[in-house]
């Protein structure tokens, strides 16, 4: 018998912008910076320590993101003062994503030259470089931590790549269910875009940015250090 959560998951998963809708959105490179945000307000900690490959312990972003984090802090602690943003990945360089990107098209067989509906498929676990949010600078994973700085309970770990880590996964906790709100209203409050099959992940500039609010280009592509 099919787990009804399974069918949950499937409709949340209709929901999630697709690599199809990504691909065709036109990008205006600004040559905005790459900037460490260990120069701003904004506390990090990294988690995944394959980003030290590249950036040793520097979280990078696009300058243009370090203002609107700071305004999501702003906004998020007018609603409960003790609290603020953690970010734990920045920049990644397209190199690591390509990598990532081969390993899970290993994983499910997929060989030769792929068709959209094969990536599709991949993108659904690791996204498709050529769209990739983090490659670009302008894609953060965060979370919200206290006054202890200890991070508040989401429902998985951050980087839980399983199926409660929807942000609107109805299988979690009440509090961890406010929390993952709290933490998007924050972040769309300054028009970051999310990226619902992640609680952590939201972006600004990127492809999946301009299509989420409807803009006519993104202004950040995939770069290098």
């Amino acid at each position: 018998m099919i787990d009804k959560r399974d069918d949950v998951y499937a409709l949340l998963e209709d929901k999630f912008i697709t690599y199809r809708e990504l691909k065709d959105v036109p990008v205006h490179e600004n040559g905005e910076v790459l900037v460490d945000l260990a120069r701003s307000s904004i506390a990090t900690n990294i988690y995944d320590k394959v980003i030290a490959a590249s950036t040793g312990t520097a979280i990078l972003v696009r300058a243009g993101v370090i203002p609107r984090l700071k305004k999501a802090q702003a906004f998020l602690q007018s609603i409960r003062a003790d609290l603020r943003l953690q970010v734990f990945y920045g920049y990644r360089d397209p190199a690591i994503q390509t990598q990532s990107f081969e390993r899970v098209r290993e994983l499910l067989g997929l060989n030769g030259d792929l068709n959209d509906n094969q990536r599709e498929i991949i993108h659904r676990s690791i996204a498709v470089p050529d769209v990739a949010g983090h490659p670009t600078g302008g894609a953060v994973d965060i979370t919200i931590i206290d006054e202890n700085d200890q991070p508040l309970d989401m429902g998985t770990a951050p980087h839980a790549f399983e199926k409660d880590s929807y942000t609107f996964s109805p299988f979690i906790s009440r509090a961890a269910w406010t929390n993952r709100q709290l933490l998007r209203t924050a972040m769309l409050s300054v028009q970051f875009a999310p990226y619902d099959g992640e609680w952590w992940h939201f972006s600004y500039g990127d492809r999946e940015w301009a299509k989420y609010w409807e803009q006519a280009a993104a202004c950040y592509a995939p770069c290098k250090l």
